[in-house]
């Protein structure tokens, strides 16, 4: 793909290496989906066909080899930023009469070590933080964790991946999952931290579709439990009070509970066998509710700077829809047709 001296650029490399010159001219597109919820993955098409050997080209070559690391940096020339590290899963060649072949790569990030196996077992006298950080090392990963600080007598992984099981276990508590660099990070939802970048409606944004829901907000959320040992019954309570919002707005829990009474959800059916269990799920949960309160979709000029789990702030779509917005995933693309363009899923737990 050629591109202007100031024009969308990217680099590849497989296996440590950069692409030859005769497979990057044959790059048709690049494309690196960045998800907070889901596996992130890439996907690079390139023409496979040598017009004067007659024959598929990349589909055969050990360039692309199922396995391979692949690194890509996407951005602009002379200005280019890691978008992803990921592992090669899968090749797709294209043949179609009067066209020449394509082919897709695929790959995901190193999540998907963590979805390869099901495995029943127990934990015992641990943490969910701790229980994290051990399954991101056994995948030979960093693991940046914050500490939950709830200690558990037990915990089953029954018949899950390690990823299945921890996203489970994240969800629990409001956690996220993700990894970048290599790294695994293990953390509450980082909304409240400082804009990664400015972005607006009709100057930098070409398309901006926020959806404002009061189903789902609750203005309280309780878990109960057992305290086996002190034989008792736990309760608590989670519910609208200072936390990270944009300046000036009303979270969606604190107008439901204006507009339509102090609506309540309950959950029952989880393990809480003590006071301070109870009350890290039903806050971590509560405030993941409250995080779906505006949800929303941008398309933008490439942003090669902004990934998934950092706050965007949306300008000039009005009072209520502009502010600051936690991106949960984010779609990298360039294309020889279209250039560089990003999308962004975004949510808000205010206006």
């Amino acid at each position: 793909m050629q591109t202007a001296e100031s024009g969308p650029d990217f680099e590849i490399r497989c296996g440590g290496r950069r692409l030859p010159p005769e497979a990057h001219k044959d790059v048709k597109s690049v494309t690196v989906l960045e998800d907070l919820n889901a596996l992130s993955m890439f996907t690079v098409t390139l023409k496979n066909w040598d017009a004067d050997r007659l024959a598929v080209t990349w589909s055969d070559s050990t360039l692309f080899a199922v396995g391979t690391e692949v690194r890509i940096a996407l951005g602009y020339v002379k200005d280019l930023h890691l978008a992803i590290i990921g592992e090669i899963t899968s090749l797709e060649p294209s043949f179609v009469e009067g066209r020449p072949p394509m082919l897709t790569v695929r790959g995901y990030d190193l999540r998907h070590r963590l979805a390869r196996r099901q495995r029943t077992r127990t934990f015992t006298r641990t943490r969910d933080s701790a229980i994290a950080r051990q399954l991101a090392e056994a995948a030979g990963l960093r693991a940046d964790v914050t500490d939950t600080g709830t200690d558990l007598d037990y915990v089953l992984q029954n018949n899950e991946t390690d990823l299945e099981f921890l996203r489970r276990r994240a969800g629990l508590i409001g956690y996220e999952i993700h990894v970048r660099d290599k790294v695994l990070t293990f953390r509450p939802p980082q909304h409240g931290r400082a804009p990664a970048a400015k972005l607006h409606v009709g100057d930098d944004i070409s398309q901006f579709t926020p959806r404002l829901r009061t189903m789902g907000q609750m203005a309280e959320h309780s878990v109960r439990g057992w305290d086996v040992t002190g034989k008792k019954a736990v309760v608590a309570v989670a519910g609208s009070g200072p936390g990270p919002t944009t300046t000036g707005a009303v979270t969606g829990p604190r107008q439901v509970g204006r507009v339509f009474g102090r609506t309540r959800s309950t959950r029952v059916d989880l393990s809480a066998p003590n006071q301070a269990r109870a009350d890290q799920l039903a806050r971590g949960q509560f405030d993941d509710l409250a995080l779906s309160y505006i949800t929303g979709e941008a398309e933008c000029g490439g942003q090669p700077r902004l990934h998934a789990g950092e706050v965007v702030r949306i300008e000039g779509a009005g009072a209520t829809f502009s502010g600051d917005y936690y991106v949960v995933s984010v779609s990298h693309s360039v294309t020889a047709a279209h250039g560089y363009r990003s999308s962004l899923e975004v949510r808000r737990n205010a206006a």
